[in-house]
């Protein structure tokens, strides 16, 4: 596909270490991934990957990355097809006790998280019906339990979204840790590591923010949302620890 769209106006790489919420983003004119998206004809609907479009949208691109790949290693005097053999090293210590703490922790939010949406799936509901008789008792007004839960449902939203995103990101910040001072990164703080601990960073705050919304919406679960939170605030204090400067990263970008 031959692109008109005038590159220098994207921000290098933000599609890698964002949250692929792209109806939340302020950067999706900056953002090249979106925009060749849209070229595509993607739809929220075509994103979906239950979708076949989807996957052939991924195929699509794959198919562009490798005739790029070959084209560039053609050029440089690589035979990609007579790369020799090469060890990968194995983890340091750190990074597989971070990683196997870090994951505990996820897991256990990840369970508590889903027993409690479980559990309580009859109990929103009465909770709304209440909301309902309080209004027809004149006991709440309507615009405010309509955006008490709007609230509700716009943080339960941000909840499920980042509820397997922060593992899949944990994965990836810590498989790079090891390399962040090599010389191929311009600095450690742009590396694919520490440019991941952002989003990871990030993603648990905007999860314990929500979370404190339904702690004051709900104080008869203050038990189980404080567990959450616990996890969460354990999690954020470590990734915090081993990248100081997670707020550093990708200047210009504020998510």
């Amino acid at each position: 596909m031959q692109h008109t769209m005038d590159e220098e106006k994207y921000i290098p790489g933000i599609y890698n270490y964002c949250d692929r919420w792209c109806e939340q983003c302020r950067y999706t004119d900056r953002c090249y991934s979106f925009q060749m998206e849209v070229e595509a004809g993607l739809t929220a609907e075509d994103k979906d990957i239950s979708n076949p479009k989807f996957w052939e949208h991924v195929s699509n691109n794959m198919k562009k990355a490798l005739e790029m790949l070959h084209q560039h290693a053609e050029e440089m005097g690589i035979d990609l097809d007579n790369l020799p053999d090469v060890e990968e090293p194995l983890p340091s210590k750190k990074v597989v006790e971070l990683t196997e703490h870090w994951t505990k922790l996820h897991d256990d939010y990840l369970d508590k998280a889903d027993a409690f949406f479980e559990e309580n799936k009859d109990y929103f509901p009465e909770k709304g019906h209440e909301s309902i008789r309080w209004v027809e008792m004149g006991i709440k007004g309507e615009n405010e339990t309509l955006a008490f839960w709007q609230d509700v449902t716009n943080k339960r939203e941000i909840i499920g979204w980042y509820l397997y995103f922060i593992g899949a990101k944990i994965s990836r910040a810590l498989n790079g840790y090891d390399e962040i001072n090599d010389e191929h990164w311009d600095s450690p703080l742009q590396s694919d590591s520490y440019c991941t601990s952002r989003i990871l960073v990030i993603a648990i705050e905007r999860s314990m923010a929500a979370w404190q919304v339904f702690l004051g919406a709900f104080p008869e679960k203050e038990n189980e949302i404080l567990d959450m939170l616990t996890l969460l605030d354990k999690l954020r204090r470590q990734v915090v620890a081993v990248f100081p400067d997670w707020q550093k990263t990708m200047p210009g970008v504020e998510w």
